[in-house]
């Protein structure tokens, strides 16, 4: 049936996939009892731990119209332009504004439920106009696409889920491209896309690439041009990612500041060059293959039916479909393939930085290329091929899914693939599957009746529901009204020292009261995001490294490139960073004793301050020497006076016991060299002592408690190491020597307010060696800042601080923030929109407008 022609029907049959899609998700969510269906939400995993308390920061922003591109709120302060960009930009996210912050967790469901629906109507609108064909069995592909594994293994990564949206309609806009139409709607949903999700939007910019030139090598049309093709095409992809510039540059300049993780070195890169993934992928193609136990590593998430992979074999058998879209098609198949396997290429596709978890982020390009492969074979009446060939393709199949299984059966048992042994691995499930591929082919290969068509889509609909609800039966869900509950509470208990805040301070919330909403163990990293505080910890891909790195030196905890936690933080951090308040249990927080303000006047020996890594108490010792030269130093060394070794389980495991005896009153503090030293084994006098395991040896100071001076105490604790006593080190700190430089500092402390990208403050020096101000604010080119009405060049200090340059006695800052890059990116869109409206105008409404002219004067 005509395109042209079935308007109103195309118009029933995307609504019907919507539909359908919404219905199989809600009944699967209503199962689980997932709010809004019951007492569960989907607060799993990074879904939990950043993008709810992003959503609720986002939602917070605009509702009260506190929004500033430097917050406080992120880790110690940062630019949140790249970190909105890639987790906040989804128009869906509007949602948000109709509930409040403790049901941002119930918006999220619907959030989902409507992006999946959504997926499903624009790959039935794609499917509708991409064959001109409008019949019925177009919405079982588009609910097989829109329930496909990528959404399985990703549905938690919320955000990437916009580009499946867009894909079908960038494929669309192609389409018309080779039609001889105009690009505009290829103009605008790659724009679109690239806008909502960058990241994801560069996926599809890549296949828009690959999908044009299989268009190319298919295009068998009377009067098709390649360069009546190529030239609009083009044109209309440089105007897109022009176009986005309004993210696209600011966001690559602040990504630019985080950590990079691609290959660092030629052996790390030949690594990287083995194949990605082995016959575990064929496990893939039936269901059952993504579980919570192997959600950060898993080959390809290509499932999308079996049905579908039955399809897209029979697909090149097929003697109806021409040759050259077998070619066309094989060739965007076979480049997805390759790029998943071969890792230099997957690296590309990942903006050449390693996936931290959940790899092969494009997969469901690959479904795309497979659901449109099946829908082809199918109405190209697949029951028609030969029956030898019908037999080959169910065999090879079943072999396929067998070969999948007994390769994750042989390898979770030998070293070759340690991380086979993660994957599911069911018997059962690979007999239903078989059972699957049996049925499927009967219904398939036999007749093309609208009775088998009909048990087609039931079945499909039914496997992919099925498929979704073994993956969610693994989940850890959060219990939603313990979640609402305390967020309520801890709301109200923070509502005095959120923004905005008569003046600019940080919190250190030590452990998070949201942790009995999750099974997970859930660390709080940004708390301050939800709460809307200023606090010290962060979990997200936009952190700066140099932030980060600062803070280790200081004696932070960083598991990785991605986060920053308050474990190992002192009373002299607490000094630097201007933290006021500590909220360390259920309780009200309490102020700190060396809290002086966001900074002091400092003399150029402070600027000259040199950290280095892996030298916590030297480093903290050099900080306070350039503030104020003591000879009596700030951290003092805890002498051992005894140590005893025995040998644990094991031939290379030791236990060691220092008695220390500390040489003045105040806290107590461990650091070590010693790699293989496992701080989850501190016991002081026998009592266990509570603390990050740190497997990896992420360095950072372990506070051992108060100690009172010449009252010896035993520290031990398990190693590897032979020789620890060389390797372990214990410091205390002179509280009462911290404390008076603390109040020195007070009388002229910076002490500023912050009202969304401004920042303004008055300091008065004591001294005229003190030529530079201190600010407990993160190094950012984006800062403009005036000292009494004159504008200033300003340093970095202490490795990544903002030092600014002081020449009166008293002096009034004024400090203000513009996204590095914004207004290039807005100039540069403009030039992108303007070019490509102009192309239109030039090539598309002044010809007409001429053709018409030349009409009516014929007449």
């Amino acid at each position: 049936m005509r395109l042209e022609t079935s308007k109103p029907r195309l118009r029933s049959i995307v609504i019907a996939s919507g539909t359908l899609s919404l219905i199989c998700i809600s009944i699967v969510l209503a199962i689980f009892q997932i709010t809004p269906f019951g007492s569960q939400n989907l607060l799993i995993g990074d879904m939990g731990a950043q993008y709810s308390p992003f959503f609720s920061y986002l939602r917070h922003a605009i509702m009260t119209n506190q929004f500033s591109f430097f917050s406080f709120s992120a880790g110690i302060g940062e630019n949140v332009f790249p970190l909105i960009s890639y987790y906040l930009f989804s128009p869906f996210n509007l949602l948000l504004l109709l509930f409040s912050t403790s049901q941002v967790p119930t918006a999220v469901t619907y959030i989902l439920i409507l992006k999946i629906t959504a997926i499903a109507m624009t790959m039935s609108f794609f499917l509708s106009s991409h064959f001109k064909r409008t019949d019925w069995m177009i919405v079982t592909f588009a609910v097989a696409f829109s329930l496909c594994g990528y959404i399985t293994a990703n549905f938690v990564n919320i955000m990437w889920l916009d580009g499946l949206i867009y894909l079908p309609l960038v494929c669309h806009g192609i389409d018309r491209i080779v039609n001889h139409k105009t690009g505009t709607q290829l103009f605008i949903w790659l724009t679109i896309c690239i806008l909502s999700n960058y990241y994801i939007g560069y996926m599809v910019g890549i296949f828009s690439i690959i999908y044009a030139i299989s268009s190319v090598i298919m295009a068998t049309h009377g009067g098709f041009s390649l360069k009546q093709f190529v030239k609009p095409f083009v044109l209309t992809e440089v105007c897109a990612i022009l176009t986005s510039s309004v993210v696209l540059l600011p966001s690559a300049l602040g990504m630019l500041q985080t950590a990079k993780t691609a290959p660092k070195s030629i052996s790390s890169l030949t690594y990287a060059s083995r194949p990605q993934f082995g016959p575990e992928i064929f496990s893939g193609i039936g269901i059952g293959s993504q579980t919570y136990t192997n959600r950060l590593l898993h080959s390809p998430a290509i499932f999308s039916s079996i049905a579908i992979s039955l399809l897209v074999c029979a697909y090149f058998v097929q003697p109806s479909i021409s040759r050259r879209h077998k070619l066309g098609t094989g060739f965007s198949l076979i480049i997805l393939i390759l790029s998943m396997l071969i890792g230099p290429i997957n690296l590309a596709w990942h903006m050449f930085s390693e996936p931290s978890g959940s790899p092969f982020r494009y997969s469901f390009l690959l479904s795309f290329v497979m659901v449109t492969m099946a829908y082809e074979s199918w109405i190209n009446h697949p029951n028609l091929i030969p029956n030898r060939a019908k037999l080959l393709i169910m065999a090879l199949v079943i072999s396929l899914l067998v070969a999948g299984f007994l390769f994750i059966r042989w390898g979770s048992s030998s070293p070759l693939n340690s991380y086979l042994a993660l994957q599911p691995n069911s018997f059962p499930i690979l007999i239903v599957n078989i059972g699957l591929v049996l049925v499927f082919s009967g219904f398939l290969f036999l007749s093309n009746q609208r009775l088998y068509q009909l048990a087609v889509g039931i079945l499909v609909l039914a496997e992919m529901g099925t498929n979704f609800i073994y993956t969610l039966r693994s989940e850890p869900f959060g219990n939603q009204q313990t979640y609402q509950d305390t967020v309520t509470q801890e709301s109200k208990k923070l509502s005095p020292y959120t923004n905005p805040q008569p003046t600019l301070y940080r919190i250190n919330v030590m452990s998070s009261q949201l942790a009995p909403a999750f099974q997970e163990n859930y660390l709080g990293y940004n708390d301050a995001m939800l709460f809307n505080f200023n606090g010290i910890q962060e979990y997200s891909s936009t952190l700066n490294e140099s932030t980060r790195e600062t803070l280790k030196m200081f004696g932070l905890f960083s598991k990785n490139q991605r986060r920053i936690s308050n474990a190992g933080i002192t009373a002299i951090a607490n000094m630097l960073l201007g933290v006021k308040y500590t909220i360390s249990k259920p309780s009200l927080p309490k102020l700190n004793q060396t809290y002086i303000g966001m900074g002091f006047p400092v003399s150029n020996q402070f600027m000259t301050a040199k950290l280095r890594q892996g030298y916590i108490f030297s480093n903290l010792e050099t900080i306070l020497q350039s503030i104020n030269r003591s000879s009596t130093p700030y951290l003092i060394k805890a002498p051992i006076v005894q140590q005893k070794r025995s040998q644990t389980s094991g031939a290379d495991h030791f236990r060691y016991s220092f008695k220390i005896n500390p040489k003045v009153s105040g806290p107590l503090y461990l650091d070590t060299s010693d790699k293989t030293f496992d701080y989850s084994t501190i016991t002081i006098n026998g009592t266990h002592l509570s603390t990050i395991s740190n497997t990896l040896h992420k360095r950072y100071l372990v506070k051992l408690g108060s100690v009172k001076k010449g009252v010896p105490l035993i520290v031990s604790g398990s190693t590897q190491d032979r020789g620890l006593a060389k390797r372990v080190h214990f410091q205390s700190l002179n509280t009462a020597q911290l404390k008076q430089l603390a109040a020195k500092l007070a009388t002229e402390s910076f002490q500023p307010t912050m009202r969304q990208n401004q920042i303004h403050g008055t300091i008065t020096r004591t001294n005229s060696n003190q030529n530079w101000l201190y600010t407990a604010i993160p190094y950012d080119a984006g800062w403009s800042i005036k000292v009494n009405n004159r504008q200033v060049s300003y340093r970095k200090v202490l490795r990544n601080f903002i030092a600014i340059p002081l020449k009166t006695t008293t002096s009034k800052i004024s400090m203000v923030y513009h996204v590095p890059g914004l207004m290039s990116g807005v100039l540069i869109s403009l030039f992108g929109l303007i070019s490509y409206f102009s192309h239109v105008i030039l090539t598309v409404i002044l010809p007409k407008q001429k053709w018409r002219h030349l009409g009516q004067a014929t007449n």
